[in-house]
């Protein structure tokens, strides 16, 4: 939702809102009371006890206010135009100050009358506020006899008193605002208006004075001790019918004069376009013609003709005229034969007359321009293709170019001071050019002799430390290495490449240098360390030469890693019996396999890799124990004991018993019996159970049986019953608590148990060594050994300590496979073509010139490829465009010259603003139109100009070669920088640079189009408003009557890009015309509207001045639906009945009390508005049209604040409409 301003009819906080008495609009006591008291809880809750009667302060105890308290004024102190149909206001901080001393709370209506209010009397009645005796406030005294004009009414009072929040809020939303208003003080403020409407051209005092008669008492120092009648009850500080003079103590005051009737709404309906005068020929004529005249062309041109004249064009013409026209042709062989006669007389300085007498030499005029073109002479062949000839051949122009020679010569003092200023900074630039174009004369031949020679390799180890600063860019121009789009470094090649970058590292080099010590004594005692800086070299060239093989970066490639024992036997020979055993001890092991297990464990090995290289990698299971249980070092050791006993099993075997244990942990059993037979290597489990009572260890059921390598076979029902619950082996109950079950089944000796018989009489004890041992008999041989294990650990702190052992090592056992995988392509490094880069970018002609740029800058710009001024310096040729600048020989360059800012026209336009524009004089007031700049013209101007300033320059001194431009700024262009401050752009390039192009065609670099347009405004609207924002907005074809035509977006919102155009320059020619220059071609104004804005500002209140009936060309309104609100207001005004487009403004949020003006509520100047006017405009026969709402039954002041509201005005005008 929209932030908008929510008015507020008062505000209480503090104990103002314990107040029980409403405000009755009368008589009052002049200090409220209020009970203070302490509610108790428990038994007693809700009785206050020990209640207090205070009182608080009244408005007849205030004896000053704290201006800080003061946040804003409308009008400001010391305004002296300001708009008379505004209502003047004061802000406070707090946003109860009005109502914090009024003893009282709103009534029913929710109104209530502020302690102080707001009065604007004029200054030459009642004179400024003076301290008087000891009073502590100053007073201002108003004359009885104006009474009744100067001071308001006070018994509505409450109605010019009201407080803001700025909220995103529903006006409903009582809750949410109090919230906003205790939330964000910033936002908040309480606002005094005074309801008079003010005169024009006057002089006002605005003042804050006391709203009762105590606190006028107070404040004129009369109150004595508080306790007199009139202390005690509050009564109106005036009666207007009283007749006496009123004098008042003043709290805060401020000075301020009203200007002419017109605020900037009026001002801009003022504005006509020149379709009202289509129906007047003359006025049309004018228009039409404004910014040409008539011109009567010397008679010496006219070569014994009848005398013919010429039209003089100004800097800004007519859309329709077409500038650049040619002349009469006897103009323009005339003005040849007079501006060639200078360089005829050089070329033939003596020649004789028919008659034998020596010609006389003749003073011409200039041809301007001939030393930037560094031609003097022209013929009018040449006229229509080169500026040169059709400056000088055409009457009209040689005049632009002569006004631009007698401003200089006008100004001449002014402008030769500013160039000296800047003497010293030109020669230092000529200096530093020279210095420049000797080095680069010195590096070429130093390059040529020392580094275009090496090698490749060598070269770029030479340079290695520049490397990283040396753009990768070919001499063809074409980029060789780019980082993320961006043209990269030779050092970011490098970096990037497959070549190591210690091979360009300049430590390499000075490491194998045989200058080192250490190498030069060791080149003592052998020749081979000279080679090594010629090895190093080759060493590159053989590494760049490998970034081209990938082969030689595979550096994934797979090779068995020993886990499955493959590389462990590599050069092993192994015997042809597989029990044959292996000494493995000179490889520092001490295991002595058989060459059978070695063979397995090869075969093991092969096949691994075969799974790895298809990316077949199971993870390891080692974390299953967090939810399983851990299977112990106690377990591996008990299986050890079994696997010595049994030849066949082996890590597979291992890998069951450690799945068995840990899914029996889950289960709860308490221990495990396994079974190996000696031959088949079948492994059997059972559950085991021990009593602790009676120490007796039972079957509890037999579980599985695993056959070689088979899948597991689960125990038969007949064996479950028949060895179910069978007892294994007793041992007395004492050392079974002793031991535990732990100690028990991990202490067991193999084959303590065996299920298939001669187990009934085993007895358990403890030996004298403290182990537990099978008592009596052995068991007969079966063929089988057993162990027994204790169940997986399962206690919380053992498995947290084994999550923290085990965190990331899936993630490390994977890492390597998945390397595996990824294959390496190597980054080829072209050392050829590094080479070649490197020559190129290393030539002195582009080194100097980057220094030069860093210790240069002209025109307060470096000398760069994006400046144009660098061309002041240099020859204007096809390798400098290309080179962005070179440093020229001394024999072809522009000497360095002064810069002058100053925008021209203004110069032109004090000296005769009839040359700037022909007819400007002659405009009508209140003028809105387009005009079309005449590029032409000012060219040719400032040519003259320069041409003047140059020749005054050579006079006085100044070291100038008259080929510089000093002035390149007609119009007052400015533009933000690249580090965001407000910087004057040129409007043209040096003029040495122009070619051989036509006339006003290429001399502006920022603006392409030679045929903008320019908005010119004549009259008191910017005058008054000189911040009022002007732009142009594109505009919708084809809008119905009654709509807007600026183009939206979905939601309403102005258009952004190129569909919203500002100035790109503006200018202002006394007394009243400002002018401002678009982008925009005089074909495409048909597709773009032209809006004047006001500033935004902080809300002001009032009404509009009285509109006189519209007519065609008359502006648009712009605020919102401002088209449909222009319609109505027209309506209206004029007196018509009804206007239904209303009904879509209100549903729209837009209040038809905006468009009231002052005469509507029949109030003039000087008088004070009532909520009687007010409310009348309800009455049928006063509203301004049939829908109109008027106020509420019971208006309060937010209400009557909202009415009062004005918004900022937006004025539009349609391309077409402002043409001639």
């Amino acid at each position: 939702m929209a932030i908008s301003y929510q008015f507020l009819p008062w505000v209480r906080r503090g104990l103002g809102v314990a107040l029980a008495t409403a405000d009755t609009l009368g008589a009052l006591p002049a200090r409220a009371t209020a009970s203070i008291g302490v509610r108790l809880a428990g038994a007693h809750a809700g009785e206050a006890v020990a209640p207090l009667t205070m009182q608080l302060y009244g408005p007849g105890d205030v004896v000053g206010l704290d201006t800080r308290l003061v946040v804003r004024t409308d009008p400001r102190p010391g305004t002296t135009n300001f708009e008379p149909n505004y209502l003047a206001i004061v802000e406070f901080d707090p946003p109860d100050l009005p109502w914090m001393l009024t003893p009282a709370l709103a009534n029913a209506d929710d109104r209530l009358r502020p302690w102080l209010v707001l009065v604007v009397l004029r200054r030459d009645r009642c004179g400024l506020p003076r301290l008087q005796g000891q009073a502590p406030l100053p007073q201002v005294r108003v004359p009885a006899a104006h009474v009744a004009e100067e001071l308001p009414p006070l018994a509505e009072s409450w109605s010019w008193a009201h407080a803001q929040v700025v909220s995103a809020r529903e006006t409903g939303d009582l809750d949410g605002i109090r919230a906003d208003l205790q939330g964000d003080p910033r936002s908040n403020v309480s606002r005094l208006v005074c309801p008079r409407r003010l005169a024009p051209d006057t002089d006002y005092v605005a003042c804050v004075v006391p709203a009762f008669e105590p606190g006028r008492l107070r404040g004129l120092g009369l109150a004595g001790d508080g306790r007199g009648a009139a202390m005690q009850t509050l009564a109106p500080a005036w009666d207007p019918q009283a007749g006496a003079d009123v004098v008042l103590p003043v709290y805060h005051h401020w000075e301020f004069s009203t200007g002419a009737q017109g605020d900037f709404e009026a001002l801009a309906r003022r504005l006509r376009s020149p379709r009202k005068w289509k129906n007047d020929p003359a006025m049309s004529a004018l228009l039409g013609s404004v910014g040409t005249s008539p011109m009567s062309v010397d008679a010496l041109l006219d070569g014994g003709a009848p005398p013919q004249t010429a039209t003089m064009e100004g800097a800004l013409v007519p859309l329709g005229y077409t500038p650049g026209q040619a002349p009469a042709a006897q103009h323009a062989a005339s003005l040849a034969a007079i501006v060639d006669t200078p360089a005829a007389q050089v070329d033939n300085p003596v020649e004789d007359e028919p008659d034998g007498s020596v010609r006389r030499q003749e003073l011409k005029p200039p041809l301007y321009g001939a030393w930037h073109a560094r031609r003097h002479s022209v013929t009018p062949a040449e006229r229509s293709g080169w500026w040169l000839a059709g400056l000088n051949l055409n009457p009209r122009y040689r005049g632009a170019a002569g006004y631009g020679a007698e401003v200089v010569r006008r100004n001449q003092e002014d402008y030769v001071d500013a160039c000296w200023d800047q003497v010293g900074t030109i020669r230092e630039a000529a200096q530093l050019l020279n210095f420049t174009r000797l080095a680069i004369e010195v590096q070429r031949a130093l390059k040529a002799r020392h580094f275009d020679p090496l090698p490749p390799e060598r070269l770029l180890q030479v340079a290695a430390p520049a490397l990283a600063r040396i753009e990768a860019v070919l001499p063809s121009g074409a980029v060789a290495f780019r980082v993320d789009g961006r043209t990269g470094s030779l050092g970011g090649q490098v970096e990037r490449s497959s070549l190591p970058a210690a091979m360009v590292d300049g430590a390499l080099r000075r490491s194998v240098s045989p200058q080192r010590r250490t190498l030069r004594l060791a080149a003592m005692r052998g020749a081979g360390v000279q080679a090594l800086p010629a090895l190093a070299t080759r060493y590159l060239g053989a590494m760049a030469e490998a970034t081209r093989k990938p082969a030689a970066f595979a550096v994934n490639a797979f090779l068995a890693d020993g886990v499955a024992g493959t590389r462990l036997f590599d050069g092993v020979e192994l015997p042809a019996a597989d029990d044959a055993r292996l000494d493995l001890s000179a490889r520092g092991l001490q295991l002595a396999p058989t060459a059978g297990q070695a063979r397995a464990a090869i075969a093991a090995g092969e096949a691994a890799r075969a799974v790895v290289e298809r990316g077949g990698v199971a993870l390891p299971r080692i974390r299953a124990g967090q939810s399983l249980g851990v299977f112990t070092d106690v377990h591996v050791e008990r299986f050890s004991a079994l696997a010595g006993a049994v030849r066949g099993l082996g890590p597979a075997d291992l890998g069951r018993v450690a799945t068995q244990v840990e899914a029996l942990g889950r289960r709860g059993v308490e221990g495990l019996l396994v079974e190996a037979q000696t031959q088949g290597s079948a492994l059997q489990f059972s559950a085991l159970r021990i009593d602790a009572r009676s120490g007796s260890v039972r079957v509890d059921q037999p579980l599985l049986r695993f056959v070689g390598r088979g899948a597991p076979q689960p125990a038969s029902a007949a064996a479950q019953r028949a060895v179910g619950g069978l007892t294994l082996a007793s041992w007395p109950a004492a050392d079974a608590r002793a031991y535990g079950n732990l100690g028990l089944l991990a202490s067991l000796p193999p084959n303590a148990f065996d299920l298939q018989g001669g187990n009934s009489g085993v007895r358990l004890g403890v030996s004298e060594t403290l182990e537990i041992t099978r008592l009596g008999d052995a068991p007969p041989e079966r063929g089988v050994v057993s162990v027994t294990l204790p169940p997986a650990i399962r206690q919380r702190a053992v498995l947290k300590a084994f999550a923290e052992a085990t965190r990331g090592v899936q993630r490390a056992w994977r890492e390597p496979f998945d390397t595996m995988h990824l294959r390496v392509t190597p980054v080829d490094f072209p050392l050829a073509q590094a080479a070649q880069v490197l020559r190129a970018r290393t030539r002195p002609e582009l080194t100097l010139r980057a220094r030069l740029q860093s210790q240069l800058s002209l025109a307060g710009a470096p000398i760069g490829g994006a400046s144009p001024y660098v061309a002041a310096f240099l020859p204007a040729s096809a390798a400098a465009a290309k080179l962005r600048y070179t440093i020229a020989p001394l024999l072809d360059r522009v000497m360095a010259y002064p810069h002058l800012l100053e925008p021209m026209y203004r110069a032109l336009a004090e000296h005769d603003k009839e040359a700037f524009m022909p007819g400007i004089g002659q405009l009508p007031p209140d003028l809105i139109m387009l005009v079309q700049v005449n590029q032409v013209f000012v060219d040719a101007f400032m040519v003259g100009a320069n041409h003047e300033m140059n020749r005054e320059l050579l006079w006085r001194g100044f070291p100038t070669d008259l080929r510089g431009t000093p002035f390149q700024r007609f119009w007052d262009r400015v533009g933000i920088s690249a580090d965001g401050r407000l910087e004057r752009l040129p409007d043209m390039q040096p003029i040495h640079l122009w070619g051989h192009q036509p006339l006003g065609k290429r001399s502006d670099p920022n603006i392409a189009d030679p045929d903008r347009v320019a908005l010119l405004i004549k009259g008191r609207l910017l005058l008054r408003y000189p911040n009022a924002a002007v732009y142009a907005w594109r505009r919708v074809k084809n809008a119905a009557p009654e709509d807007s035509k600026l183009l939206k977006d979905a939601d309403g919102r102005p258009p952004t890009g190129a569909d919203v155009q500002t100035p790109v320059f503006s200018g202002f020619i006394a007394p009243d015309i400002t002018f401002f220059g678009f982008d925009i071609d005089k074909g495409d104004i048909a597709d773009w509207c032209f809006v004047v804005e006001e500033p935004m500002s902080e809300p002001r209140f009032g009404f509009d001045v009285p509109v006189p009936p519209p007519d065609a060309g008359a502006a648009k309104i712009g605020a919102r639906p401002r088209a449909a609100l222009a319609w109505a207001r027209e309506q209206f005004a004029l007196g018509a009945a009804a206007a239904p487009a209303f009904q879509a403004l209100r549903t729209a949020g837009l209040s038809p009390w905006k468009t009231l003006s002052w005469s509507q509520l029949k109030v003039d100047a000087g008088q004070h508005l009532s909520i009687g006017a007010l409310a009348a405009l309800s009455n049928p026969a006063d509203r301004p049209f049939a829908s109109f709402p008027g106020l509420s039954a019971t208006p309060t002041a937010a209400e009557i604040a909202q009415a009062l509201l004005q918004e900022p005005f937006r004025a539009y005008w349609e391309g077409p409409d402002l043409a001639t």
